[in-house]
């Protein structure tokens, strides 16, 4: 029994992360370093200082069994017709960013190759994934890829460094609207005419008989996935949690597009992020925090990633005449995520906020495959 008690620290690590976040005093220190990164960091704190033990299974058992769980449910309660209501322009805005985030990653690491170990196009399909869509994507292109933590560890730091940072100088940007809407010769007026079509999501405040219901269709999917797992095919994909991942990914996002499973997932979303920031610190728990520190060449190419990314969103705004506002939403729904997407649209334009929501849903739903064709294009480009 002794070795399963780290199963029971974990989850007391992530409340106190989940409960600190919320209260006004710990606000600057999770600002700075949100919630996925110290639900990161303090486990491998832990595990440093030896208050956790190191060479246990119980960690990549956590892993393996609560990653699918999260992925089903968070997916399939994606509104995927809500966000094809926030028009063409959008659409086409945070297309092209995910464009410029794959082509960025691939450049980038064969700019830095030399200074990367053999496996690093992991790691670039890694990042890709994750700035086109989110942590959940993050911790998806680890199983499929099977990323080793020397490769892992450090993107934790790169992600958190450069993402905060891009937002920093989208709002910044914010300030210079009209000479840049000028450059893109682009009318603010657009803006309005886009927002109007998304929609605030409706309130999901539900019954707990609905958020278990919500919880066992996961579960059930997850556990179905498994059973067909055997019987898939070796090819990029070589490892069961791979297309466990995949799989699971797929069929989520195809049943989410049944309204009553949409409406029913949705009401677990907690659930689904506590399993998730569970899956973050078992992987916290396996890593060396000296490793974040080990090759400055990974933040070279988070830098070069970024910078192409922006690059070609600025093209695309001016060939296709889209706000920068619009622009700087979508950017930030590729790199930032649920939480900051809408806080930066909102800078531009009140009516921006909810887009920024839904473009952050759809890199969530895409991201894990985006992060893939990343990868194979790295592993093609280097070799």
């Amino acid at each position: 029994m002794s070795a399963w008690w780290p199963a029971a620290v974990l989850p007391l690590i992530v409340l106190l992360i989940l409960s600190a976040s919320r209260h006004a005093r710990w606000a600057l220190a999770f600002r700075w370093a949100p919630a996925p990164l110290w639900c990161y960091v303090l486990p491998a704190a832990a595990v440093t200082l030896g208050w956790l033990p190191r060479d246990t299974s119980i960690y990549k058992l956590l892993a393996d069994a609560l990653l699918p769980f999260a992925l089903a449910v968070l997916l399939l309660g994606a509104d995927l017709p809500a966000i094809l209501k926030t028009g063409a322009r959008s659409l086409l805005a945070a297309a092209w960013g995910a464009v410029g985030i794959v082509a960025g990653a691939c450049l980038g690491l064969w700019l830095v190759r030399a200074g990367l170990p053999s496996e690093a196009w992991k790691g670039a399909g890694a990042l890709a994934g994750t700035w086109t869509g989110g942590t959940m994507n993050l911790l998806a292109l680890r199983s499929v890829l099977e990323i080793p933590e020397e490769i892992f560890a450090p993107l934790i730091l790169v992600d958190a460094l450069i993402a905060y940072s891009w937002m920093a100088l989208l709002v910044a940007a914010s300030g210079h609207q009209p000479r840049i809407n000028q450059w893109l010769r682009a009318s603010p007026g657009t803006l309005q005419q886009q927002a109007d079509r998304a929609q605030q999501p409706g309130d999901r405040r539900v019954a707990a008989r609905t958020r278990l219901l919500g919880a066992t269709l996961a579960l059930l999917l997850a556990l179905g996935v498994r059973w067909l797992v055997p019987r898939m095919p070796i090819g990029f994909i070589t490892s069961a949690n791979g297309w466990i991942i995949v799989l699971v990914t797929t069929a989520a996002l195809a049943l989410s597009c049944l309204p009553a499973v949409r409406r029913v997932a949705a009401s677990s979303e907690g659930l689904g992020y506590g399993a998730l920031y569970m899956v973050l610190a078992a992987a916290g728990a396996q890593a060396r925090l000296d490793a974040l520190w080990d090759s400055p060449m990974w933040l070279v190419l988070g830098l070069v990633t970024v910078t192409v990314h922006g690059l070609v969103l600025m093209l695309a705004g001016r060939a296709l005449r889209v706000p920068l506002g619009m622009l700087a939403t979508a950017s930030q729904a590729n790199i930032g995520g649920l939480v900051s997407a809408p806080l930066v649209g909102a800078v531009y334009h009140q009516s921006l906020a909810p887009v920024g929501l839904l473009l952050a849903m759809a890199g969530n739903a895409l991201g894990t495959y985006a992060g893939m064709l990343a990868a194979w294009l790295s592993r093609w480009m280097t070799g």
